[in-house]
């Protein structure tokens, strides 16, 4: 894998932050988990990681269908400045696996605090939460992250918008990433090399 240049000798000693989650679209409420965790990965000479899913679980699941590409959504993530983006395989065999065996990934990572959702769960049946979490690493309980009018902003609200033809309000939501691919119906997808992914089997 082509590690980006900003992640240098001296973060990778010093260990790393971690955001985990589906992402789904990279919305401006994932832009302000992420952008938290690379503040504290910067302040403390980390390096910055995410790591997300392919198929989202969601839609392995058969309870919707994605936003965007998995091309799209990694390029969006590395238009936020993070330095290295995992994606995990989300087959059936990686769902079967205990919770245990997700706790080792992150340990492989060197990861010493991870930012999640209030609702993260992991490993078979989900049987993973936020205190087992929190006996192995730091965990940082990310906040909702609301629009003007007082709304979630969430990857479910996206797509009702979309399905109700409010493409628009669906574009605001999403924000506007320097480098990264219009999540538009029309846009053209570029695919990203292989380099750029670093996938856990």
């Amino acid at each position: 894998m082509r590690t980006p240049p900003s992640l240098n000798a001296r973060r990778r000693a010093a260990g790393a932050c971690i955001a985990i989650g589906a992402f789904d679209g990279v919305h401006l409420g994932h832009q302000a988990v992420i952008g938290a965790m690379l503040r504290r990965a910067h302040s403390q000479d980390m390096a910055a990681l995410v790591q997300t899913f392919d198929p989202l679980p969601k839609v392995a699941f058969g309870r919707g269908r994605p936003i965007c590409t998995l091309a799209e959504r990694v390029s969006r993530l590395y238009a936020l400045g993070v330095d290295r983006v995992h994606v995990a395989s989300f087959t059936p065999d990686y769902a079967a696996r205990p919770a245990e065996a997700f706790l080792d990934d992150l340990a492989e990572l060197d990861v010493q605090e991870v930012h999640v959702g209030e609702d993260f769960r992991f490993g078979r049946g989900r049987s993973g939460d936020l205190a087992l979490l929190a006996a192995h690493f730091r965990v940082i309980i990310a906040d909702g992250v609301t629009c003007p009018e007082g709304e979630r902003i969430s990857s479910t609200r996206i797509r009702g918008l979309r399905a109700s033809g409010q493409v628009g309000a669906a574009r605001a939501l999403l924000g506007l990433l320097p480098s990264a691919f219009a999540l538009v119906q029309e846009a053209a997808v570029q695919p990203l090399s292989p380099l750029d992914l670093e996938v856990l089997t």
